[in-house]
């Protein structure tokens, strides 16, 4: 305020003439463009926000919906899974339930875990036609007497579908008078001639709380039922209102209806959505009904705001105008100083005022600006990299089409009549390169990759890019002409691509699997053409070397892709991991992938069969008490086993990873075991030393063990190995009786244990002369 009061002082002609612009300026800015905006928000956005509620609205309903089919779905396939378990399989068929009391009491236990396995289940039951029929739930396990129930539950049994919903069945969980919609499942899983079945009834207080959730404004009416409207559950207190009733016979009259339409009913106005669930065959229709005033409410109240405040803004801008133009000098005033300072107190020639000096100032900064440009483009290509990089991985999803190719033209790229195609590059075989090139190597090999791809691009296309992901992979992106024929332009690409593998193998010398995608013009597609050219990848040939997976010709139903699992082989590595055989667990581990290896073709199916064994091993130690959490220390075993590709790359990482941690493990849980063990073992040997046939499985057979861990735990805590342990021992009593008696030497070998020639032979070995010569150097010492 000083400074303009100084300025007026020295200049008062020129702040009249700008004080009257800037007030006529500030006026009509403030006030009469407001009131425009103020009237046009009232009557046009009016609409429109309605519109839009009416639309998210009905998103609303949408999303709910499809969380309701999520948790149906969910609950089938749950139930599905169970129909598979070994606890419901023909064994049942023998099932004594008079005398099996641990059978029964488990199949109670299993059918209390599936009750509280989902929150709208009421109750589940299990019912057994054979040998007699049979029912149990959580309440009661009895043998059906009454023909009339036999009757009900056989009808069940006889249906065709093996999974089915129905709605009129009672069961024995349930009041006499009471029915629920219930889902039946007969057992075992697959079999065409079931024994059985089990059933879950549904909790019908919380399907109305589930339901009342697409009625998100508590008012209004929302209700499931199946096609044939043989039931119906309403979100409401009563069950079959006027509305509802309403609504149906208006879906009644013509079911080709759109998913959301308005519906006059007693001259309210209510937005209708609905839609449809598939449930086993069956179709289930849901209907929420929402009066247009609880939705549109917020709207007309925030536009009457609207009007009000523009009208007040009218009144208040009078004021704010002219108290504005007072102090309108102020920013001018601190903007010369601002400029005075950082020019070093440049002062103004006394013929300009203050906007020309600015002007001056203004195009000093501009040259500057230029400059800084010049700068700027010389980054130019670091920039386009990391765009590149950054949209083709989908970190750009927020740009729009046109936004994208707005960038990439920036960056020198002609777009039109393009295709554009990514190829992925993924390097493998780093552990067979034989000290070439070491773990920790992977970002200069990507680095040698992409350079030679590269160099061979510039050689085959006009426009590309080459991605270093550092991670032995690589991708590129590559626009094609479009009016090239479609065959013709996957030919030049196989082509390139079978080139670029042959030069890489020949240089890195190793195995390369190259994935071609198909060809997009949607810029936007680029992203999504990346991830599955990496989900192509999975899909190699394990026995070729080099391989191009075109994605125009890969065909996932092959009968090739189909999965092997080979159980045996599990069975026995976990055999061996409870016995605490390392070496043996990890050439059977060996075993396993080479078999995978000649069954399954492509990697993926590799790799599932291998996160099953590792699943079915982490199973069995938590069985057995292990805690698998303290043993890895908390690790993601299934995220670091999908990391590795290579069958050496898996058997190591199952040796040091999974099988040597866990032989620790138990092996310190048996140490206190093993070391009895070994001390009587050392007593027998002492004491049995003189049988000919004491022996390593001898002695194994005598403790209930085997041969190697008693081999193994024998070296540990004494530090000699059983053979040498038994040679020392027979020896030494050798050589007492060699010089305290005259025994003959056929007599002292078979005191020992030994044969005469075997005798003689041991003790040279160890004493490095022969059992006489010992006798006479000593005694005639």
């Amino acid at each position: 305020m000083e400074s303009w009061l100084t300025y007026k002082k020295s200049d008062p002609t020129l702040k009249r003439v700008f004080y009257r612009k800037i007030w006529s300026i500030i006026l009509l800015i403030t006030s009469i463009q407001g009131l425009f905006i103020g009237l046009a928000i009232y009557w046009v956005a009016k609409e429109n926000i309605g519109n839009e509620l009416l639309r998210l609205h009905r998103n609303q309903i949408v999303q709910r919906a499809e969380n309701i089919d999520d948790q149906f779905a969910y609950l089938e396939m749950m139930f599905a899974h169970w129909a598979f378990d070994p606890k419901f399989d023909d064994k049942l068929k023998n099932l004594d339930f008079r005398y099996k009391y641990e059978q029964i009491l488990d199949l109670y236990r299993t059918l209390l875990v599936m009750e509280g396995n989902h929150p709208l289940i009421q109750g589940v039951e299990l019912y057994l036609n054979t040998p007699r029929p049979f029912i149990i739930n959580k309440n009661i396990y009895v043998y059906l007497e009454d023909q009339s129930d036999i009757s009900r539950y056989q009808h069940l049994l006889q249906q065709k579908k093996p999974m089915f919903w129905t709605e009129g069945f009672r069961h024995k969980t349930l009041q006499d008078d009471e029915t629920a919609i219930t889902v039946v499942n007969h057992i075992p899983g697959g079999s065409s001639e079931p024994i059985g079945f089990i059933t879950a009834s549904l909790n019908k207080e919380r399907m109305v709380k589930l339901l009342k959730t697409l009625t998100p404004y508590n008012e209004g009416s929302t209700f499931l039922m199946p096609r044939d409207g043989s039931w119906i559950i309403s979100g409401n207190e009563e069950k079959n209102d006027d509305l509802v009733d309403a609504l149906r016979a208006k879906l009644a009259q013509n079911e080709n209806q759109p998913d959301a339409f308005l519906f006059n009913y007693n001259n309210v106005a209510y937005s209708v959505s609905y839609g449809q669930f598939s449930r086993l065959g069956t179709t289930w229709i849901y209907v929420s009904a929402a009066p247009l005033t609880a939705v549109t409410k917020p709207v007309i109240f925030i536009s009457q705001i609207f009007l009000v405040v523009s009208f007040g803004g009218l009144m208040l801008a009078l004021v704010l105008s002219w108290l504005a133009s007072h102090r309108l000098y102020s920013p001018i005033d601190r903007l010369v100083r601002l400029l005075k300072r950082e020019r070093g107190g440049d002062q103004r020639s006394d013929n300009k005022d203050e906007f020309e000096w600015i002007e001056g100032q203004w195009t000093r900064m501009a040259q500057e600006s230029r400059s800084l440009r010049n700068r700027l483009e010389d980054h130019l290509p670091i920039v386009r990299e990391s765009f590149i990089h950054q949209f083709v991985q989908g970190y750009q999803f927020a740009l729009n089409e046109e936004e994208i190719a707005e960038r990439l033209s920036q960056y020198g790229w002609d777009l039109s009549g393009r295709l554009f195609v990514i190829l992925i590059v993924q390097l493998s075989g780093l552990s067979n390169l034989n000290g070439r090139f070491s773990p920790g190597d992977e970002g200069l090999l990507t680095f040698a990759a992409a350079n030679i791809a590269k160099e061979l691009a510039e050689q085959n296309f006009e426009q590309f890019h080459v991605l270093n992901f550092h991670d032995l992979s690589i991708a590129l992106l590559v626009a094609v002409p479009s009016e090239m024929p479609v065959k013709e332009t996957r030919k030049h690409l196989r082509g390139f691509a079978e080139q670029l593998m042959e030069m890489i193998h020949r240089i890195l010398k190793m195995r390369i699997s190259l994935s071609i995608s198909k060809m997009t013009q949607h810029i936007k597609q680029i992203p999504f053409l990346l991830e599955e050219s990496r989900q192509a990848l999975s899909y190699r040939n394990l026995s070729d070397e080099n391989q191009v997976i075109d994605q125009e010709e890969l065909n996932i139903s092959d009968p090739s892709n189909a999965f092997y699992y080979p159980l045996a082989l599990e069975k026995e590595i976990i055999r061996c991991i409870q016995r605490g055989s390392e070496d043996d667990a990890v050439k059977l581990i060996g075993r396993f992938l080479q078999e995978l290896s000649d069954k399954c073709l492509h990697e993926v199916t590799v790799q599932h069969a291998m996160l099953q064994l590792l699943g079915g091993i982490l199973h069995t130690l938590m069985q057995s008490g292990v805690n698998t959490m303290k043993i890895y220390e908390g690790a993601n075993l299934f995220e670091q086993l999908v990391s590795h590709k290579e069958k050496a790359d898996l058997l190591r990482w199952f040796q040091n990873q999974v099988i040597e941690p866990i032989i620790r493990e138990l092996i310190s849980k048996q140490d206190y075991h093993l070391k009895q063990m070994v001390d009587k073992t050392v007593v027998m040997l002492k004491e049995r030393y003189m049988m000919t046939d004491l022996s390593l499985e001898y002695c194994a057979d005598q403790f209930g063990t085997s041969p190697y861990t008693l081999s193994r735990v024998f070296k540990q805590i004494t530090g000699t190995n059983f053979i040498d342990y038994l040679s020392n021992l027979r020896i030494e009593r050798a050589k007492d009786l060699l010089l305290g008696s005259d025994m003959k030497i056929t007599d002292i070998a078979d005191r020992v244990g030994y044969q005469n020639n075997y005798f003689t032979r041991v003790f040279k070995k160890y004493e490095g002369i022969t059992p006489g010569q010992f006798r006479e150097r000593y005694r005639s010492g």
